[in-house]
């Protein structure tokens, strides 16, 4: 016999912590309430499709699927099922050190939101009660900053091959932290609001001061060696192309190599923005969507117009913005510019597309050399009027049309994109500690684009 679950959400996009309503998750669907006092205030909700002003009174019902057993915003908050996601292993370590061992799968799912589901990217917390929430929120709003570069007692080099005793460590030092999702090792952490010296610590909690939040991802030599250099270029390249990038340091972490990003979903007081992702927006209004690509860049620009609920402010901007983005992609070497990679983000009133973040090119890296892993234009397929494949300058050009672009103004964000890459390759060569067989093969792979493209 099931047992309904039940837990709180609460938001601290207010002057203090609110509670946004309640969440169930019965056999079949997974459900959310809004309180009558949070309507009123007139904030945002738990996601750009479910808006108080749409669904007021009225509860949000989902049926559950194989692809989502919460709603997608919910879901968001839960790293992957994968026995080697580093985000779903840290706090599974948690939880068993704590006497919990869920089972796989749901009832895992279920205990990992109730402990990390709070103080994580973007502006939802999860808690199992009210008490719980209060708890939390009354912590100390300055958390202790810990030196991790000299002296500390673990090897992080070691917790990176999956050595189940240096996650105890770790968890001491560290704590129970929230995280992001994805396969590289992240966490997500605090350091001074000065930039990385060395010290991190939880991540700032309401009201903290002299704090900045980051990313910290760390890199996995064997599979990925010459990653956090790589990132770190493809971001000065973005800011370079005019794109807002946050600030970004590469760092060593007890020996290994880490790229602390500072985190684009908090304001200038350490407050959350509402934030959401692409892939949980589209999926909120498409049940047919499965994965984070489950869509084309053409389908995007068309929910982006169509939308009966306005999830970006500048439509005509936001379709801009994806063909920019596509051709630095492209440009650069990142076939993985998936719908969880672009992130609808809260500023000033508006909601549009957040800094850029994790534009790595892993095309360098063979088992992921796609162009592009999402479709665009019909490239690759055949024109039914001349029985030609579709190029690659056709397809940037089919989309840019499909998108409502111009041909002048596709020219120019192209003339712009290549101008900006025209010393990629060199500045690729510049790398240190990018293997010479990757190297070669990114700069073969983007020397191949700039060619189809000029």
């Amino acid at each position: 016999m099931s047992v309904d679950r039940q837990a709180v959400i609460w938001t601290r996009l207010g002057t203090s912590p609110l509670r946004m309503g309640q969440l169930y998750l019965t056999e079949r669907e997974c459900r959310f309430t809004y309180d009558l006092d949070y309507l009123a205030t007139g904030l945002p909700g738990i996601g750009a499709i479910y808006t108080p002003a749409v669904y007021a009174n009225d509860t949000i019902v989902r049926t559950r699927t194989d692809s989502f057993d919460f709603l997608p915003p919910i879901q968001a908050l839960i790293p992957p099922h994968s026995e080697h996601n580093f985000q779903r292993r840290l706090v599974i370590e948690y939880l068993a050190r704590n006497g919990v061992t869920p089972a796989s799968g749901l009832e895992a799912d279920w205990e990992i939101l109730k402990v990390s589901g709070h103080g994580g990217i973007g502006h939802l917390d999860v808690f199992e009660t009210d008490e719980k929430a209060l708890d939390w929120y009354a912590a100390p709003v300055r958390p202790e900053l810990f030196d991790v570069t000299q002296g500390t007692d673990f090897s992080l080099k070691n917790y990176l091959t999956w050595f189940d005793q240096d996650a105890e460590v770790l968890m001491q030092v560290i704590g129970p932290t929230p995280s992001v999702g994805g396969a590289i090792p992240k966490l997500l952490v605090s350091i001074p609001e000065s930039g990385w010296d060395g010290r991190i610590g939880l991540p700032a909690r309401f009201g903290a001061q002299g704090l900045v939040d980051v990313v910290l991802k760390f890199e996995q030599p064997t599979v990925y060696p010459g990653l956090v250099e790589l990132e770190a270029l493809a971001l000065d390249v973005h800011r370079e192309a005019g794109f807002n990038v946050p600030r970004h340091w590469v760092v060593e972490f007890n020996g290994v190599p880490a790229l602390a990003v500072e985190r684009f979903d908090r304001d200038g007081n350490r407050n959350p923005l509402f934030t959401e992702s692409l892939y949980s927006v589209l999926a909120s209004g498409d049940t047919r969507i499965t994965h984070n690509h489950s869509y084309s860049y053409d389908e995007v620009g068309r929910a982006i117009d169509r939308s009966p609920i306005e999830f970006v402010t500048n439509r005509d901007a936001a379709k801009r913005h994806l063909l920019a983005r596509l051709l630095m992609a492209l440009l650069t070497g990142n076939g993985d510019l998936h719908l969880e990679n672009l992130t609808i983000v809260g500023m000033a009133g508006e909601l549009g597309f957040s800094p850029v973040y994790d534009p790595t090119p892993m095309r360098a890296y063979s088992i992921h050399n796609m162009l592009s892993v999402m479709p665009f234009g019909h490239y690759g397929e055949t024109d039914e009027a001349t029985g030609a494949v579709v190029n690659l300058a056709a397809g940037v050009r089919n989309l840019a049309k499909h998108l409502g672009v111009s041909p002048a103004t596709l020219e120019e964000m192209t003339g712009k994109a290549l101008q900006v890459t025209e010393h990629y390759s060199e500045r690729l060569g510049a790398l240190v500690s990018l293997p010479e067989a990757n190297r070669k093969n990114l700069v073969t792979i983007v020397e191949r684009v700039r060619g189809q493209l000029s």
